[in-house]
């Protein structure tokens, strides 16, 4: 594609995100910015399945959220975090608990063992699809079955804390850490913490590593009070209309029997999710001092980024939230080829 028909595509994607999510504010519901985005990108990508956002967004965007993310980890945060153990192996029982269920129950659609299997586990699309290749398991249809599930969660999550809690999303972002007004220094801060970790994190892209490094550079330069200050409320909103629009334009090229019933499936499997992420979230906040929103987010199934980012608009324990989707990254990734050896064998 000639650099102007790309450069207009961007435009066109942006601006239907910009438009969708100034419809849902003005609509008052919740992550306007987050859900128009993604409502706006997925009629422009259906329309015409060419109108996506290139691959360098994907990846600029994710530092760029890791930095935000690190942002939460305040000195005061940072003397916390040897508390939050005791969740450890309550989120290893229940990755567990999810990838045994949606095992069987991708068994019982069909699917062969290895994509069953991938399809089951609680990890990010880019995780998933890139270790079930590996192992001889479909893509397609993962792809189909995890971007089924992240825009669900990214839908549905947003709406039931509005409705359990006291949060207000609708007002679409939220500081997290102190709004000092940034001076050209801290600026030099935040930008060295995403460029050196993108650098840092592109020999660990399949651990999530281009997000996760600047977050580590980003958590450390606020924990020992280098920086106090958050990214502003703009660059959050920009953020989350780019992930509105990477998420929304996900089904770009499927037919529509094919979306249709990945929809179906999609929604009854992530139903089960969102379930079980309730009733974990009831059941360890006897044990855990964090808020029900906070515990609830921890455990809902959503992609890493995309948590991240529902946390940071709500302005919800960004720093537990970010901690345990990050420990899920890594423990599906590290544990994906054991758990396969394990349900698997040698048979599909």
């Amino acid at each position: 594609m000639p650099l102007r028909a790309k450069t207009l595509t961007v435009l066109l994607v942006l601006a239907a995100g910009v438009a969708g999510g100034l419809l849902f504010r003005l609509l008052h519901l919740p992550l306007p910015w987050t859900l128009g985005a993604m409502f706006g990108a997925a009629l422009l990508s259906f329309y015409d399945r060419s109108r996506v956002l290139p691959p360098i967004f994907r990846d600029g965007a994710r530092p760029v959220i890791g930095v935000m993310a690190g942002s939460a980890f305040t000195p005061v945060v940072a003397q916390t975090i040897t508390s939050w153990w005791v969740l450890v192996p309550i989120l290893v029982i229940f990755f567990l608990l999810v990838t045994t269920c949606g095992f069987y129950f991708f068994r019982r659609l069909g699917y062969d063992r290895s994509t069953a299997i991938f399809a089951s586990m609680p990890g990010g699309l880019g995780e998933m699809t890139l270790l079930g290749g590996q192992f001889g398991a479909d893509v397609r249809k993962l792809v189909l079955v995890h971007s089924v599930r992240i825009i669900i969660v990214v839908s549905v999550v947003p709406i039931l804390l509005m409705l359990m809690t006291d949060v207000n999303l609708a007002r679409g972002a939220a500081p997290v850490a102190d709004r000092t007004s940034a001076s050209a220094a801290d600026w030099l801060i935040l930008l060295a913490c995403a460029g050196l970790g993108y650098v840092a994190g592109r020999p660990l892209r399949s651990f999530g590593g281009i997000m996760i490094m600047p977050l580590l550079f980003s958590a450390c330069a606020h924990g020992v009070a280098i920086t106090a200050v958050a990214p502003p409320a703009w660059l959050v909103a920009g953020m989350q209309v780019i992930i509105g629009c990477i998420t929304g334009a996900r089904f770009a090229g499927i037919k529509f029997h094919e979306a249709r019933l990945a929809l179906i499936q999609g929604v009854f499997w992530t139903s089960i999710l969102i379930g079980l992420a309730l009733a974990a979230a009831e059941a360890t906040s006897i044990l855990v001092h964090q808020s029900f929103a906070a515990l609830f987010l921890a455990f809902a199934p959503g992609g890493f980024a995309e948590m991240s980012i529902i946390a940071f608009a709500a302005n919800i324990e960004v720093a537990f939230v970010v901690t345990c989707h990050v420990f899920r990254t890594i423990y599906v990734v590290l544990a994906g080829p054991s758990i396969h050896r394990l349900l698997a064998g040698n048979r599909n």
